[in-house]
């Protein structure tokens, strides 16, 4: 499978809903999950382990010729440049997680040619689950209905900025310090893209490290409600890198940012 139109991701698109949250439903039955340490340092639990065999072996039973690059595995060599490849954090948010928050959540992207296609994110804790994509929009899945859902227009009062709960370095806070705006909302994981997606924020401003399954579901999800993610320097996110680590970007619903980025050097 080479060429995706917009039928086939209306198709995976149904598949891949009830992965994300079932996924989500065994990480809720490892609350308590007993907390590793990998080798960069980083926290890993059995959750995270249990979700990621999950949607490994959900996405390989479905879509046996569409490698998949998780960030619990050996990045396979098909994963780079141009191939259509699966990307996934099965627990994104694990810091939250341990320490009993609500803030994290599952993510699954189909990219092609560099870009996220598809994206899918869904909250444990509650199941809402956004999935899209800038060829057939954005839907949001609740318990009880389904809606599509569009960025905002930016409030007179100013804009509402997502920014990371754990990451807040000098460079983001000279980054808001040049803004006006009416809101801070401090959130782990993915679902600040969420937040950008449904017009309940309007910036996110990423300037510390993160890697591609950081970004590329949330990606697809606010492209496919009318936003765009860039760097910081105003280029698109390139994905298939060899090192998978982002650039600095912003993920933001109104294109008033790419001017505000090409008059303020941010990268």
């Amino acid at each position: 499978m080479t060429n995706i139109s917009s039928k086939n991701l209306i198709d995976i698109q149904k598949l891949l809903t009830p992965i994300a949250r079932n996924a989500g439903k065994l990480i809720m039955n490892n609350l308590n999950a007993k907390i590793e340490i990998k080798s960069d340092g980083t926290p890993v639990t059995i959750a995270d382990k249990k979700a990621d065999e999950f949607i490994y072996n959900n996405l390989k039973s479905n879509f046996s010729d569409i490698p998949i690059l998780s960030e619990e595995r050996i990045i396979p060599a098909e994963c780079y440049g141009d191939n259509l490849h699966w990307i996934i954090d099965p627990l994104d948010g694990t810091k939250s997680f341990i320490e009993g928050g609500e803030d994290f959540c599952v993510c699954i992207s189909l990219v092609l040619n560099k870009t996220p296609i598809l994206g899918c994110i869904s909250h444990p804790p509650t199941l809402d689950t956004w999935i899209g994509g800038k060829e057939i929009g954005t839907l949001k899945y609740c318990k009880d209905n389904t809606k599509k859902i569009f960025c905002r227009k930016i409030p007179n009062t100013g804009p509402v900025i997502a920014i990371s709960r754990h990451h807040i370095g000098p460079k983001l806070k000279d980054w808001l310090s040049k803004i006006n705006h009416s809101q801070t909302k401090k959130i782990g994981s993915a679902l600040k893209f969420c937040l950008i997606a449904e017009g309940k924020a309007d910036l996110f401003p990423r300037t510390s490290e993160t890697y591609e399954w950081d970004s590329a579901a949330g990606q697809a999800i606010i492209e496919g409600a009318g936003g765009q993610v860039l760097q910081m320097n105003n280029k698109p996110m390139i994905y298939g890198r060899r090192d998978k680590k982002n650039p600095n970007f912003i993920a933001y619903g109104q294109k008033y940012w790419t001017k505000f980025l090409k008059e303020n050097d941010f990268d």
